[in-house]
């Protein structure tokens, strides 16, 4: 578990990024978090790992405190972070090398490294894949080797920032069901994302404002709870057209993936 307890974190100049932050986050959950550009959820997502710790509060994984520097380098390994951008994050000339480069730092025998490899890569559907060059993979097959490198070092939660905005419709809904499939093996994750259609697959959803988490709670009850007219995040007009036919009981959204080629073939499949 995750357990955040009045996080508050401010700049060396004294400005307030995080208010007092009650957060807890389980083993097999999948939340995602949505705000507004500024709100603080880049900030908060870089204390779960200890990248960042706090100016008061604590910010505790798997009954390791943050503050503590001498357990910055099991909560790394337990907190991976993948990005926006997974072409920073590659160093090596094939996916195999790539992800075996941290677990080489661990001094780990050659064979350990070789199941592990394998192991991540089987996880995130990448396996045939193991000795392409990762400059030579799709936009989303670069994302799940990255998610595959976080997983090969022991990772049990992944604060994915934003991993789908680089990417078009189909290879977003790929990453998406490999995330769905993660969480059904155990793995926690914290998910940023700017598109709203994307939290409905959570199984709650963070909604922060200010530096403060203004709702928590499931998708489809925080986004009826805060209704029309606020600017947390855009009701796109896919989801919006999405939530009147789930009103009508045409068709459920709860855990799926919603792109406007899903919600076409449901609709036909429904007609």
């Amino acid at each position: 578990m995750i357990s955040v307890r009045t996080l508050s974190y401010s700049y060396p100049d004294g400005t307030n990024v995080l208010d007092s932050i009650e957060l807890e986050l389980k083993m097999g959950e999948f939340v995602a978090l949505v705000g507004p550009n500024g709100c603080g959820k880049s900030t908060l997502s870089r204390h779960l790992n200890g990248l960042l710790r706090p100016t008061e509060g604590s910010v505790e994984v798997m009954g390791m405190d943050t503050r503590d520097s001498s357990n910055l380098w099991k909560i790394r390994q337990a907190v991976g972070m993948v990005f926006q951008d997974p072409n920073v994050q590659f160093i090596g000339s094939t996916l195999e090398e790539d992800i075996a480069f941290g677990l080489e730092n661990l001094a780990l025998p050659s064979m350990e490294i070789k199941r592990l490899v394998s192991e991540a890569l089987e996880l995130t559907g990448m396996e045939k894949y193991i000795y392409a060059s990762p400059g030579s993979l799709s936009g989303g097959q670069k994302q799940k080797a990255a998610i595959a490198g976080a997983l090969a070092m022991g990772s049990r939660f992944l604060v994915l920032d934003e991993v789908t905005s680089m990417l078009d419709s189909r290879s977003c809904t790929e990453v998406l069901n490999m995330m769905l499939s993660l969480k059904n093996k155990g793995i926690g994750l914290l998910y940023i994302t700017h598109r709203p259609e994307e939290m409905l697959v959570a199984d709650r959803i963070l909604v922060m404002d200010k530096g403060k988490i203004v709702a928590d709670g499931a998708p489809l009850a925080v986004i009826r709870e805060l209704g029309e007219g606020h600017d947390l995040f855009e009701l796109t007009p896919l989801l919006n057209l999405a939530l009147r036919l789930e009103d009508t009981g045409v068709i459920r959204l709860n855990g799926h993936v919603l792109s406007p080629l899903a919600l076409a073939e449901e609709i036909c499949r429904l007609l």
